[in-house]
């Protein structure tokens, strides 16, 4: 295990922000990882270690590295959360042995001599160590707090979100590294996503449970955290709960009304509104391009692709491949002009012939637009007819025809994107 994350690849943790949101984040995840805690973190035997190692002189930095750590596991923070080690402690009065110790990923990494570790733990307020030198546990001058919402809300209270930090290559090493030179802090969570292949990433963002109070707001003044050349986000850990609450309660009012908007057109397609046709979207005016002079071989496609790359963004061609002129829609107003400023003498070149362009007046484009308006909505209410025709059967050799949105029913004469 290693300081704040080293037993979990958790996003978060009981013990950091505990807003309902974060907690149902990372539920199926803090499962799996406490079931299989043990299993990952066996270490070589000792026995077999003990025989390959020589003895050096533990340095300074080892030592207190290893202090550190394994304070960490029986800190406030971990003897919350910790199921495995919890259990452990109910068995002899708190004393765990050395062999479960070492048992301990993080810390068997560090090293697996025992007479190293007790060395480092003797400066220790927070752990003792047995007698006969081969059991360790919480001092019992250190009872653990009163996990209650009392004891949530203070931990929250001096809770910090960071963002900022880079996707690849961040460790919770070089985050404890990194914090060192800032406040004293109790706990770290690297916050992870897990894709579809059930891998975790590391999303760029921490939380950091300050020892006090006071060391969460020093830092929260301060002017500047970077992390390289990158300013850190910080903000509050309940500030952050209420904004990714907003957030969620956002998604899910635009879900309802989305769900809302559909219903109501199935409604109305089903009941055979006969005014649907006064209900078309308003088509956006100077819009309107008419070409002519247009060659045999010339599709709907080739001329979308030409005004395509003229920067048009059409909404449909109302054209069929052998006829000598035809129409095209812009989906924004006024975009027809602003194409034309783009031709040269108001022609485009499809197929190696010059096409004829012009935009259509006012007159002209209202008679259009009527027309096709008119197109739409008998098409649509053809729709409802035949829909109304065939409820309650299946036609053989068809599927049943899962739309019900009659507004995606185009006009027979209209190419609708």
């Amino acid at each position: 295990m290693e300081n704040g994350q080293e037993k979990s690849n958790i996003e978060t943790v009981t013990n950091g922000p505990t807003n309902n949101e974060i907690k149902t984040e990372v539920k199926t995840e803090v499962k799996n990882e406490v079931k299989n805690e043990v299993k990952n973190e066996m270490p070589v035997s000792t026995k077999e270690n003990a025989a390959k190692q020589t003895f050096e002189e533990p340095s300074s930095e080892l030592l207190e590295k290893i202090k550190k750590q394994v304070e960490f596991y029986f800190g406030d923070v971990n003897m919350q959360r910790d199921r495995f080690l919890i259990e452990q402690t109910k068995l002899d009065e708190g004393w765990i042995p050395m062999t479960i110790m070492l048992k301990f990923k993080m810390l068997a990494s560090m090293s697996q001599d025992v007479n190293i570790i007790l060395k480092a733990l003797e400066s220790s307020e927070l752990v003792e160590i047995s007698e006969d030198k081969k059991k360790i546990r919480r001092s019992v001058k250190h009872p653990l707090p009163l996990y209650d919402e009392e004891y949530r809300k203070a931990q929250e209270a001096r809770t910090v979100y960071a963002k900022g930090f880079p996707l690849d290559d961040t460790t919770i090493e070089k985050l404890k590294t990194f914090l060192s030179d800032y406040e004293s802090f109790e706990n770290v969570v690297m916050r992870k996503y897990q894709d579809k292949e059930k891998k975790y990433h590391f999303k760029g963002s921490i939380f950091i449970q300050f020892k006090t109070l006071e060391d969460a707001q020093a830092f929260m003044e301060r002017k500047s955290v970077k992390y390289g050349d990158t300013e850190l986000i910080r903000k509050w850990s309940a500030d952050y709960s209420v904004e990714k609450a907003k957030e969620k309660e956002d998604r899910r009012q635009k879900r309802s009304q989305k769900k809302a908007k559909k219903n109501e057109a199935k409604e109305r397609c089903n009941n055979g509104d006969e005014e649907d046709s006064d209900k078309i979207t308003p088509f956006p005016k100077g819009c309107l391009i008419h070409f002519s002079d247009v060659p045999n071989e010339c599709s709907r496609e080739n001329i979308k692709e030409r005004l395509g790359q003229l920067g048009a963004n059409v909404a449909f061609v109302d054209f069929k491949m052998g006829d000598k002129e035809g129409w095209v829609r812009m989906q924004e107003e006024n975009a027809a002009k602003n194409i034309m400023d783009k031709m040269i003498e108001n022609k485009i070149t499809i197929s190696g012939k010059d096409v004829t362009c012009r935009v259509l007046d006012s007159d002209e484009e209202e008679k259009y637009l009527t027309k096709v308006k008119e197109q739409m909505a008998n098409s649509r209410q053809k729709y409802i007819k035949g829909k109304k025709g065939k409820k309650g059967r299946i036609v053989r050799g068809q599927r049943k025809r899962r739309s019900s949105d009659c507004d995606a029913v185009p006009a027979k004469k209209e190419a609708i994107e």
